[in-house]
């Protein structure tokens, strides 16, 4: 944890602490002297202090009932787990009048105690959150030891929690969150292992963890506080994604999740990018799959996806879409000449796709013909694609003269032009090459 670590730290130990040293009996000395008759060791004795105290409850005389209880407690606390219910009766009837915060303490000790002589601790500790949960009101350090608590539970015993239980757990989690006690990874951790216990849970039919609506509301929780993670999602959903891939509105549903966490790159995504494709082989699908073999470097696979989103839709215009994405991955090999040829073809088949005619000056910005003069030639064309894409998508003006000004700085230079004959700007040439292009002649301007 990184923020608000250390006060966690300090209101879970002071919390716990506080617990272990508080007496059970308030006021009360271990060898207090009793006004009734019978010593505390005396087992006889217990028999008594228990008879008075029970006598003095059925009356509804809680006061009258505490100083026996205490004596049984001190003397026999081993005679019957009956002794603990009672006894967080009596200090729960305390709490009720008058609402101070130390019988919850005393509660706590009374529950610990009771674990030490007649174990079920889950039972126990579990029983403690809901005193919690239900007195404690939004005191921070009661509401940490509460997570603490469950969070122990569920590293400790899951199985004996309940899914209400991680639900209470990962709605702790979130009010520390807010109180800035936990950090942003300790409330990712804690709503990973709640959402994924009752999401299992659910998907098996487990009994009594029929709370889709619970399960939605974390969910959401955790998409939009910030503490989403790739990591988490892996350990959520890459088992699920895997045995329920045929379940499109989950698939769908972890799609976003992975693009809202930032996952593009991640192993998840490109599982669920697969998987979507399986469902749907659309052409989009396929295109997604395409860039990301290529981003990848997985070049053959990138092409036959992309061959397979061109055959998977006739439309020219998605097409020709497919054939820029193509291109530009060509592009980025190195390998202009191909790239020049799939924007070509991309534009053929949609005269409205500026974006060809964009993509057509970056092939020839930069190539390599053999010789200085060609290469500073190749500028010209460029510029005139860029001069094009503008006329055919007046939306792309700025970015295209942002660009004509970083060509024009690589046009062949008047000098240049002299040594080949080429006196006037204006006048028409043909770059050779690969390029093969009909231009006008442009000075550089020094």
């Amino acid at each position: 944890m990184n923020r608000g670590s250390g006060r966690i730290s300090c209101i879970i130990a002071v919390a716990a602490l506080m617990v272990l040293i508080t007496p059970c009996v308030r006021g009360q000395t271990v060898n207090e002297p009793g006004a009734m008759p019978g010593s505390a060791d005396d087992s006889l004795g217990c028999v008594d202090y228990i008879s008075w105290y029970k006598a003095a409850m059925n009356e509804g005389n809680i006061s009258e009932a505490l100083h026996p209880w205490r004596k049984a407690l001190a003397g026999c606390p081993d005679i019957s787990e009956e002794l603990y219910t009672d006894g967080e009766l009596l200090y729960r009837s305390l709490f009720d009048r008058t609402g101070e915060q130390e019988y919850i303490d005393t509660i706590m000790l009374i529950l610990t105690q009771r674990t030490y002589f007649y174990n079920n601790k889950p039972s126990n500790d579990l029983h403690k959150t809901e005193i919690l949960l239900e007195l404690a009101g939004d005191d921070p350090a009661y509401l940490g030891l509460c997570y603490n608590i469950l969070a122990e539970a569920a590293g400790s015993f899951p199985e004996q929690m309940e899914c209400r239980h991680y639900v209470q757990m990962a709605a702790l989690a979130a009010s520390l969150y807010v109180m800035e006690v936990i950090d942003g990874e300790e409330l990712g951790n804690a709503f990973v292992t709640a959402i994924g216990t009752v999401d299992r849970r659910m998907e098996n039919h487990i009994a009594g963890c029929n709370i889709a609506e619970d399960l939605n509301n974390m969910e959401t929780f955790y998409r939009t506080s910030g503490a989403m993670t790739c990591e988490g999602l892996e350990t959520l959903y890459g088992g699920k994604l895997d045995r329920n891939f045929r379940d499109t509105a989950f698939v769908s549903k972890l799609f976003s999740m992975t693009q809202e966490a930032g996952c593009t790159r991640s192993d998840l995504y490109y599982n669920v990018a697969v998987k979507m494709f399986a469902n749907d082989r659309s052409a989009k699908n396929a295109v997604r799959l395409a860039e990301l073999n290529a981003d990848a470097g997985n070049n053959d696979k990138a092409i036959s996806y992309f061959t397979e989103a061109y055959n998977r839709d006739t439309n020219s215009v998605v097409r020709s879409d497919v054939l820029i994405r193509v291109a530009m991955m060509e592009l980025g090999q190195g390998k202009r000449q191909e790239a020049r040829d799939r924007a070509e073809h991309a534009w053929q088949l949609n005269k409205k796709n500026a974006a060809a005619l964009m993509l057509l000056a970056e092939c020839y910005a930069g190539a390599e013909l053999g010789n200085t003069f060609d290469n500073h030639a190749a500028y010209w064309v460029a510029a005139d694609y860029l001069d094009a894409a503008v006329k055919a998508d007046p939306s792309l003006r700025k970015e295209a003269e942002i660009k004509i000004k970083e060509y024009m700085q690589n046009f062949p230079t008047r000098e240049e032009c002299f040594y080949r004959r080429i006196l006037d700007e204006g006048s028409i040439f043909t770059v050779g090459g690969w390029v093969n292009e009909v231009t006008r002649v442009r000075f550089r301007r020094e």
